[in-house]
């Protein structure tokens, strides 16, 4: 079968489509839980796990930025040999730079796997020339989002432009940052989906006939 990949703005609709497709196609769905499966079976606990995608991305200060100071985002322990060979358990932290390493190692992984959805996480750059994938761009009118956003967060109309306006920003710094492109890019992508054009049960039909093709 293969593997999709998901860029979407927030507020498209383009999680619930993911989650739509994984059940019709009996994908499995790309979250922290198979990330956690997948790092586990490589040797790390279940508490090491570190998710570090655009969703939990922040947009670095001026101060940050100039003085190129890193985040710390957690901790693992980690077996290595002390000068006399013995082996012994230290504590590294976690940073940006390493997280995203993580992360990207275990999308990498999932080419052995197969028939998984994937949202965000630079999944169509990371994985732009193995075959059997597909990489689709979900958009939708900013009024759709909109409208969208108040419902899930009950937020004002204000509120949720304003929230829509910081993640987007995240969104396109965290993969221009790291993998120097432009989200909005329709190269990167084998197919761009209006949301606010159709029904989603007819976005996910079109796509399940793609797929085949794939």
């Amino acid at each position: 079968m293969a593997i999709i990949t998901i860029s979407r703005q927030i507020g498209s609709m383009g999680d619930e489509l993911a989650e739509k497709l994984s059940q019709e196609l009996r994908y499995r769905y790309f979250d922290k839980l198979l990330m956690t499966e997948i790092a586990v079976a490589s040797g790390l606990s279940e508490a090491e796990v570190i998710d570090y995608n655009e969703d939990n991305y922040k947009i670095k200060s001026f101060f940050e930025q100039l003085f190129n100071r890193k985040t710390p985002l957690g901790k693992i322990t980690v077996k290595e040999k002390d000068e006399t060979g013995r082996t012994v358990i230290t504590t590294k932290t976690f940073d940006e730079e390493n997280s995203l390493a993580f992360t990207q190692a275990v999308i990498k992984k999932l080419v052995d796997w197969d028939n998984v959805v994937i949202v965000g996480r630079g999944g169509q750059i990371l994985l732009r020339n193995i075959p059997h994938t597909l990489h689709l761009r979900v958009i939708a009118p900013l009024e759709f989002r909109i409208e969208n956003i108040m419902k899930k967060k009950g937020f004002s109309k204000e509120e949720a432009l304003k929230y829509i306006s910081e993640k987007d920003r995240a969104a396109q710094e965290y993969l221009y940052r790291f993998y120097n492109v432009d989200w909005n890019d329709p190269e990167l992508y084998h197919m761009v989906i209006n949301m606010g054009m159709w029904e989603i049960d007819k976005i996910v039909r079109v796509i399940k006939e793609t797929i085949k093709l794939v």
